[in-house]
């Protein structure tokens, strides 16, 4: 079977169109995620210092649950629905998906550094 030019374009279309239509619901599926992910450290961090035997909320600790609170909004930021993107006859499908893909990123690095800053913040709070 040999591929024409034309092919491989209508391929590449058809294959970004599916990202395009799916994106939304990565996005999602990721903040569903990270949520999760920031409601357990919240859990975790209350579980280690009720048995530790001097336990005290201190200042790391209060620091370390606003970081992780805002994880958990920015993650219940990511979930909300989204406004759908139309896409006519003069969209350039590539730059559309590059920037979907930038801006799963940029939210992803975003809700990581809340909170992996958290975590820390929490470990020196338990230790």
């Amino acid at each position: 079977m040999k591929l024409r030019g034309q092919d491989v374009e209508d391929g590449l279309r058809d294959w970004i169109k599916g990202e395009l239509k799916d994106a939304p619901s990565q996005k999602y599926d990721l903040g569903k995620f990270f949520f999760t992910v920031s409601i357990g450290s919240i859990g975790v961090l209350v579980a280690i210092e009720k048995l530790s035997s001097s336990s005290q909320i201190d200042l790391p600790l209060i620091v370390s649950f606003v970081f992780l609170f805002a994880a958990i909004i920015f993650s219940l930021s990511m979930a909300l629905p989204e406004k759908p993107k139309t896409i006519g006859g003069l969209t350039d499908l590539l730059d559309l998906y590059t920037r979907e893909i930038e801006s799963i990123r940029n939210d992803s690095l975003s809700w990581f550094s809340l909170w992996i800053t958290g975590i820390i913040f929490g470990g020196f709070a338990i230790l």
